[in-house]
């Protein structure tokens, strides 16, 4: 672990020119660990001028994401072909990206799952071909879904092998299901409250699983499909495999049904997979295989194309894709938006957090505008209030710019979180210990959205904080063991684009991924509503409520919510990059390389 407190003047010129330009070896040298140089915090503006938002970047416009439509039943199955004619097989695809795992179990967290999906089917999945707007079959060949909407019963593909050449069967999903949903004791499960409104999962035959609901529940499939950049669904395990290590995968190489298989796995540099010959669809894929290169940064993500070092980057720097823009005949570059956000984590379990003035006064204090700006380069972020503003029931962003804690105009903000921390024992922030802010190593956060926060409490509260740096992949240990005391990361983030999953697993009182140890009886009930509700106007009537307590006893804070720079060479085929909705990450099936 390093432990660093930042200080040091740099300015965000300097930073970008360092960085946006290293092209060839010093791509090379990101993928190997490293720990930043000390930086300091970008500089605040000051409270009684508010900050001007950031320069304007071309990016997707803020919209709701339509819940994306269910294959009609007898249709012909959607094949994951690649929808170019001439396709050309062989070659290995280059992906620039966040390519580590702390561990390989799926279900306890391994931090980037996105590389882990490669060895991997779920029941279902979006089709890449159509934009991500249809949920297509994947080891389901077909599903049936009762009058009630509480019953779906799958009807799996007959003779699919896992990788080590045992027959799918519907024992595999069950099993699958009693791991994510009531696993041994000690088993972590991060992923169970996603599927809250699951009452019982049943073979019914060797090829036949029904799923019993609770209540009718509109967006079941969608979920399943994991159709966000860092959620992947339900992928489904070997029984074998799980019962023969008692439920704990961690350290066994992953065994699915995937299109690849693992070849090797080199910390810190990257992981190669190799086409599984035994894999269902004979026809793909169409590559050999594929090296997810580690390249924590987001700038030399999009460098490591423009060099010829990648293929392909799931989420550029918008400086580095402003660049690649330039060149439209080799490549493509698109931005989605994301279901992922920037978060401030607060340990909730620790003092003097434990104390919803204190929190409300961080949450307060702290100005969203200043942190978009410092960080306008790296990433597109846009404001949002407990949700995506691409959910269905966000608030208009017009309504947030007048809100506490939201508004551009900090002066009434910082005054009144002032009042809360005197209130707390805390007058112009007096006694407050120096708090321990952990983010990753990379320089996006290590260098940018860590000293920004860092700056902002500081400024505004009198709040000292000194960083500790990790790398990205072993973040989620300290979200599982609440080793921390503010933690600056992408935590709070969503399958689908309907809120609901996300609440129930990060914001209830023992939410399968409340890493806050957040507990509000005032909101539990109010989710316990929203989960048997299915009016879509009480629904939007119960969600402002949930919203308001959470404005009033926040468990953390959301700086926003992303949206991705994609840059592709133009030679990489078969992805349909172009018509996605939002990003997403990690199934590549289809890719094929016309070089």
């Amino acid at each position: 672990m390093n432990r660093l407190n930042l200080g040091r003047t740099i300015t965000r010129r300097q930073l970008l020119t360092s960085a946006a330009l290293t092209l060839g070896a010093g791509v090379l040298a990101a993928c190997s660990a490293s720990t930043p140089s000390p930086t300091a915090a970008p500089k605040a503006a000051e409270t009684s001028k508010p900050a001007a938002p950031p320069a304007p970047v071309a990016t997707v416009a803020p919209a709701q994401v339509a819940q994306p439509t269910p294959a009609a039943a007898g249709a012909k199955p959607v094949s994951l072909h690649a929808p170019e004619a001439n396709i050309k097989k062989g070659g290995v695809l280059r992906v620039a990206g966040p390519s580590t795992v702390a561990h390989y179990d799926f279900y306890a967290g391994v931090g980037w799952p996105m590389n882990l999906w490669m060895a991997y089917n779920g029941l279902v999945r979006l089709n890449l071909n159509d934009g991500l707007n249809t949920i297509i079959p994947d080891l389901a060949d077909k599903w049936d879904i009762s009058g009630d909407g509480k019953v779906y019963t799958f009807k799996l593909k007959d003779g699919v092998k896992f990788q080590d050449g045992t027959v799918l069967s519907s024992d595999d999903v069950v099993t699958t299901f009693k791991k994510v949903l009531d696993p041994p004791a000690g088993i972590i499960t991060q992923w169970k409250d996603y599927l809250n409104t699951v009452d019982k999962v049943e073979a019914v035959d060797k090829l036949t699983v029904k799923f019993t609901l609770k209540q009718p529940t509109a967006y079941f499939l969608e979920v399943l499909t994991g159709g966000s950049c860092q959620n992947f669904g339900f992928p489904i395990l070997s029984k074998k495999q799980i019962e023969s290590n008692n439920y704990d995968l961690r350290k066994v190489n992953p065994m699915g049904t995937g299109p690849f298989r693992l070849k090797e796995m080199r910390a810190n540099e990257k992981i190669i997979w190799e086409r599984n010959p035994d894999y269902y669809d004979k026809d793909i894929p169409y590559v050999d295989g594929m090296e997810l290169i580690h390249v924590p940064q987001m700038t030399d993500r999009g460098t490591a194309v423009l060099a010829g070092q990648a293929d392909m980057t799931f989420n550029s720097s918008v400086d580095v894709w402003r660049q690649a823009q330039k060149s439209p005949d080799k490549y493509l570059t698109m931005r989605t938006p994301s279901l992922a956000s920037h978060t401030c984590h607060i340990n909730n379990t620790r003092k003097p957090f434990d104390d919803k003035r204190v929190r409300r006064a961080m949450f307060l204090a702290v100005s969203r505008q200043n942190i978009f700006k410092a960080y306008q380069d790296q990433e597109p972020i846009t404001e949002g209030r407990w949700m995506p503003d691409a959910a269905p029931y966000a608030t208009p962003q017009a309504e947030l710019d007048k809100m506490p804690g939201y508004r551009p105009d900090k002066t009434q903000d910082v005054a009144d979180a002032k009042k809360l921390l005197a209130d707390a024992g805390f007058p112009d922030g007096k006694g407050f210990p120096t708090v321990e802010l952990v983010t990753a190593t990379a320089a996006w956060a290590a260098e940018i959205m860590a000293p920004a926060y860092q700056e902002e409490f500081r400024k505004n509260l009198g709040i000292n904080c000194k960083i500790t740096l990790i790398e990205r992949s072993l973040l989620a240990d300290n979200y599982v063991k609440g080793t921390y005391d503010i933690l600056v990361e992408t935590k709070f983030d969503n399958p689908i684009a309907d809120p609901t999953p996300m609440w129930n697993a990060y914001l209830k009182t023992g939410g399968s991924q409340n890493v806050d140890k957040y507990s509000n009886p005032e909101f539990d009930a109010v989710l316990d509503q929203i989960n048997k509700e299915t009016d879509k106007a009480k629904l939007k009537d119960l969600f402002n409520k949930g919203m308001d307590l959470l404005d009033q006893n926040p468990p953390f804070i959301i700086t926003g919510f992303t949206q991705h720079s994609q840059v592709l060479a133009k030679y990489v085929k078969g992805l349909s990059v172009e018509k996605w909705r939002h990003s997403n990450w990690g199934r590549l099936d289809p890719v094929w390389l016309d070089k």
